[in-house]
Parts: C-alpha cells; structure tokens; sequence
C-alpha cells in the first residue's frame, strides 16, 4: 500500500491511482511505503515537485536544508520527483517554461535560471547526497511513475535480475552520521541505514563492540545473521 500524504501536491493524486493507497499525513514526503532490500524489509520516501517549486527550493534552500534531511532521516531509500517540462533556449542556456502557445523564462522574482543550473543541482543530489531524481511530464506520468516503482520494491531483492552487478557503494548524508555510525557502518551488510539504528541504541563505541548477538538482534533491521556476523568481526 502507499501512504500519500493529505496536503495538496500529493492528496489529489491519490483517486488516480490503481493500486492501494492510504491517505494519511505524512512527517516527510508526499508518497510512502515499504518494500524488499538486500537485507529485509526497507522503506521509501517520495517528494513531488512540480518545476516552479523545485526552483523556489533551489533559490531558498528549503529542499537540501530541511526536507531532504527529514526524508534521508525517515527513510531508507529516497526519490525526488520534478514534475513538468522545461527546456533550453536555444543559443543562451536560459531556462524555459510553457507559456500559452509559446515559452518563457522561468522566474523566481527577479531570477533567471540557465538549464545547467537545474541539471547541476540534480546531478548533486545524485551523486553527493544519494537521492534518485525522476522527471515526469505532468501528473498522469507521475502516477505511472509511482505505480512501477511501488510493484518493483515489491519483488524479492533477489528477484531483481535485469541489471549489471554494480559495486556497491555508501552516499554521503546531508546530516554526518556520529561516530558510533561510522563504524558501525563498516561491518559488511549495514549500511548508513542500520547503521543509523544502531547509533541510536549504543551511545557509544564501547557500547557497540561490547553488544551481545542477541542485543543486536533488538535494533532495527539487524536480525541473526548480521548480528552474527558482527560479533565474529568484532571478535576477530
């Protein structure tokens, strides 16, 4: 089931779409659920943005300095979604947007954007902070959109054969993690995620190296077999 928040830009999609939703208000994200990662159960935060409030965020800071944070904290995988058609003029670079029969530059006040100041601020979040950027052409898209990612997380990480093995790889987080995540976070199978969960119950370095396996199997998506094998790492 998704769970679709209850404010506008995110409530009025929910009567389109064909699977299960819940309406609801969301701390973080327009869109959530959870789904199947390499290790469990995981869960999927979604913001929706449609182009003139993805360049208001830019222009204010409001989408890296507080809900990216918000979404990065709350969730275990975290997409954007720009949602509207922009283009390039050609010969300046200057940003473009639909206007009547023709197109404008896009505005934030008195600002112009050129489009490589649109493509540089998704590249960065990215590949600096981990978010998977999708651009959608209008609301109907959207909902496809939403739609095939919900039945993808819902297949076994297993399941997942299209693909190329890839190295894994840990993005930065807009917030440093504390020290006990750092290393928690290099024991193999973990993750910035778990990690995270398990900073929140060893307050310390000592605390953590000294865990039992059964205490670790309490902190949150942890289980047997990681605790097991952080104890044999550990232990040497």
């Amino acid at each position: 089931m998704i769970l679709v928040d209850d404010r506008i830009g995110s409530v009025e999609l929910a009567p389109l779409l064909s699977i299960p939703n819940s309406v609801c208000r969301l701390e973080f994200g327009d869109f959530a659920w959870s789904g199947h990662g390499p290790e469990g159960q995981v869960s999927i935060g979604v913001e929706r943005k449609r182009i003139s409030d993805f360049l208001s965020s830019m222009t204010t800071g409001r989408l890296s300095g507080h809900q990216l944070i918000g979404l990065s904290a709350n969730f275990d995988f975290v997409y954007l979604i720009v949602e509207g058609v922009w283009r390039p003029e050609r010969g300046t670079g200057i940003l473009q947007v639909p206007c009547g029969k023709g197109w404008q530059a896009a505005q934030q006040g008195s600002r112009r954007f050129m489009v490589r100041d649109i493509y540089n601020f998704i590249n960065t979040l990215q590949v600096i902070c981990g978010v998977h950027v999708v651009t959608t052409y209008n609301d109907l898209e959207t909902v496809k959109w939403l739609e095939s990612c919900y039945s993808w997380w819902q297949k076994k990480w297993e399941a997942h054969k299209s693909h190329l093995q890839f190295r894994d790889s840990d993005h930065a987080h807009l917030v440093r993690p504390s020290l006990v995540a750092r290393i928690a976070n290099q024991f193999p199978g973990i993750g910035l995620g778990r990690a995270r969960h398990l900073a929140e119950k060893f307050k310390s370095p000592i605390e953590l190296v000294l865990a039992t396996k059964e205490e670790l199997e309490k902190v949150e998506g942890i289980g047997k077999t990681l605790a097991k094998n952080i104890v044999r790492q550990i232990n040497g």
